[in-house]
């Protein structure tokens, strides 16, 4: 994981030769239902989140297969139950990844405790739904 706002990452480098493709597809799996135990666990989660990141680094956040993996992600991560961090972990890891890499804050967005406003647009209607059930709940 990078967590810098520079291009100049040396994971870019490294994982140059990876085609975009490879990445959308890693994202489009982890929207799989069936891979939801691998997202929503803080030890297993990483490996599987990382691919968003790689695709925010090279901006194909706009890619209409990435939005569509991210509603999927959202939509599982609302409708799926404890997801959480352990509170040994959390210090390390909040101090690391920046908020607006939502996509490791999902804990947060399921407990609805994510800012709205860092939420790309095409998520924030959603994510608005769970506030507003939650609050008339």
């Amino acid at each position: 994981m990078t967590y810098k706002k520079d291009k100049s990452l040396p994971q870019l480098e490294r994982y140059k030769d990876i085609p975009n493709e490879t990445f959308i597809k890693d994202w489009t799996d982890a929207a799989d239902p069936e891979n939801y135990d691998r997202i929503s666990d803080f030890y297993m989660s990483p490996p599987w989140l990382w691919p968003r990141e790689m695709i925010h680094w090279r901006g194909l956040e706009n890619d209409p297969r990435v939005i569509k993996a991210d509603i999927e992600v959202l939509k599982l991560v609302l409708k799926k139950k404890n997801m959480s961090m352990p509170d040994w972990a959390q210090l390390d890891f909040e101090d690391t990844a920046p908020l607006e890499f939502w996509w490791y804050y999902l804990y947060l967005i399921q407990d609805g405790n994510y800012p709205l406003e860092l939420l790309p647009d095409h998520l924030k209607d959603i994510y608005r739904e769970h506030l507003n059930g939650k609050l008339s709940s």
